[in-house]
């Protein structure tokens, strides 16, 4: 009897991993889509968890119609003299 179970289950372990092994591939599929998403979105204009500057709060509100030009070129100075 004992023969005959070391014939059949010679190393123990049953019938291979079965579906243990495809956890590596998904995490490793899991890792692959983040980096995708994060590079798609820093190329679409930033991250999403990027915060907007003042520049384009200031050039959303001119382009709304918010502000006029003359207001939007004042306060785009002031605000890249702050940079500097």
């Amino acid at each position: 009897m004992f023969t005959t179970l070391l014939a059949t289950h010679a190393d123990g372990w049953g019938h291979g991993p079965g579906p243990w092994a495809l956890i590596p591939l998904t995490f490793f599929l899991l890792v692959v889509a983040v980096i995708a998403y994060s590079a798609w979105r820093i190329r679409r204009g930033g991250a999403p968890w990027a915060r907007h500057g003042g520049q384009s709060v200031l050039a959303e509100r001119f382009a709304r119609g918010d502000i006029d030009a003359d207001e939007y070129r004042q306060r785009r100075d002031v605000l890249k003299e702050e940079i500097r």
